[in-house]
């Protein structure tokens, strides 16, 4: 495991080394930790990580900028956390596909679920088999936007562009995914909740496209509540 830690403050960066070795430590990861005390010296590592902690105030370059960079270069499917003071700062960094928040007055509990939920990202990876023109086709559940059904055929419409047509039935796919992740807002929808960018009264807009997509009122509440936790574990 190559994880990065960037802040410019000593004492945080130490501590947050100290964390993460004792994490490794009970989880048993092989984990390489490198420090920086400044996203311009993290651009410039030639590493690739699986994990990336940035301070989202720092001098010099911010944390969110120096993430936006990291997704343009080779570390671009990294896993990126956050460090802050600050909550309300969660609705901007959407923008490079935040894993987690973790604030620094709950350090010690915040890190810890979020190291815990990559841990176990795969319940939410799973990989998913469906039936395309007769052949069998696997997926990653992570990779899945949302998915749509037109007079009993199912649309999976993928982060790459592409959709995928199958006469699985919606039902079928939709017990197949990680609840903490999709929802069923609609009859003829499921959603990933980490692609939603907004809602607006009862219609949801997706990242990257340009339509809206309507929530039941059969199941608006249900919706609220489990999207609210779903936003909660992000900055716990």
């Amino acid at each position: 495991m190559r994880i990065a830690v960037c802040d410019d403050e000593r004492h945080m960066l130490d501590l947050i080394k100290r964390k993460l070795y004792d994490y490794s430590n009970i989880h048993n990861w092989e984990s390489v930790i490198d420090t920086f005390d400044n996203g311009n010296e993290l651009l410039k590592s030639k590493t690739k990580y699986n994990i990336v902690i940035l301070d989202y105030q720092m001098n010099e370059i911010d944390g969110l900028e120096t993430a936006k960079l990291l997704r343009k270069g080779h570390n671009s499917q990294a896993c990126i956390i956050f460090l802050t003071s600050f909550p309300e700062i969660a609705i901007p960094a959407y923008d490079v596909d935040t894993y987690r928040f973790v604030l620094k007055d709950n350090i010690d509990d915040g890190l810890t679920k979020a190291l815990d939920d990559f841990r176990n990202i795969q319940s939410y990876d799973i990989t998913l088999c469906v039936k395309v023109d007769g052949e069998q086709v696997s997926l990653n559940s992570s990779d899945i936007v949302f998915i749509e059904v037109v007079d009993k055929i199912c649309y999976l419409h993928m982060n790459t562009g592409k959709v995928i047509e199958t006469k699985t039935s919606l039902l079928s796919l939709y017990g197949k995914l990680p609840k903490t992740h999709f929802y069923k807002i609609h009859k003829a929808y499921v959603v990933n909740f980490s692609y939603i960018a907004r809602r607006n009264g009862n219609d949801i807009y997706l990242k990257n496209y340009n339509l809206s997509i309507p929530i039941s009122r059969n199941y608006l509440t249900t919706f609220k509540r489990k999207y609210y936790n779903f936003l909660n574990d992000l900055i716990r």
